[in-house]
């Protein structure tokens, strides 16, 4: 297993990975602009590149960015663009109850085996009318087979796949409210072809017959 602070100091973007920055900059825009109020603070919980938080301070004016991750190599990288980035833990943020209007992570809540002192630090922090967003990897796609092939030598450890059920399971036994749950890259075929390709494009096919066939899952949740 690899640690993630040499996974950082050698990271690079690829255009597959690129797209699917973008896919998940357009739903946390979108929930992001529905929050009442003008000056918004968000976090990125577990920011490893950062990719998305400095999106997100590119281009949203009244948006007040923070980033937090256990890799110091992550935080000394990320704290070039967003200022406000912390070294810590993602169940132990350190930070004041209510602070934030918009919580999110991607690619973090699969590497636990327990999620709920995560999702609990995470409504702890979040202000009464804030929203809650995280993208985790779907149960039924290529991105799984890939990960399968590696028979247990995966380089980042631990790391599970979710189906609908589970996620919804999940978050309403915590006493979450469920706002969606979105499907990103139908089992990962478009971002396949980009990576093969190294290329990047409009998806042609956007909808997967399976609920939970995609990349990734997305779920929008509040208090």
């Amino acid at each position: 297993m690899i640690s993630w602070n040499d996974y950082w100091k050698t990271y690079s973007t690829s255009k597959a990975e690129k797209w699917l920055i973008l896919e998940r900059n357009k739903i946390l825009q979108k929930y992001f602009n529905i929050i009442e109020g003008n000056e918004k603070s968000v976090i990125e919980i577990g920011c490893g590149f950062g990719s998305n938080i400095s999106l997100l301070k590119e281009t949203l004016p009244n948006c007040n960015c923070f980033a937090l991750d256990n890799s110091i190599e992550a935080v000394n990288l990320v704290k070039q663009r967003i200022p406000n980035t912390v070294l810590a833990d993602a169940s132990d943020t350190k930070f004041d109850n209510e602070t934030f209007d918009l919580v999110y992570s991607s690619g973090l809540m699969e590497h636990f085996r327990d999620e709920k002192p995560l999702i609990d630090e995470w409504k702890r922090i979040l202000k009464p009318n804030g929203i809650m967003v995280t993208f985790i990897p779907a149960r039924f796609s290529l991105w799984q087979l890939y990960q399968i092939m590696h028979f247990g030598n995966w380089q980042h450890g631990y790391e599970k796949s979710y189906t609908q059920k589970m996620l919804i399971d999940l978050f309403l036994s915590n006493n979450w409210k469920i706002i969606d749950i979105i499907g990103i890259d139908p089992f990962s075929m478009n971002g396949f072809a980009m990576k093969l390709f190294n290329i990047s494009f409009q998806p042609i096919w956007k909808k997967s017959f399976l609920k939970s066939g995609y990349t990734e899952l997305c779920i929008i949740t509040k208090k």
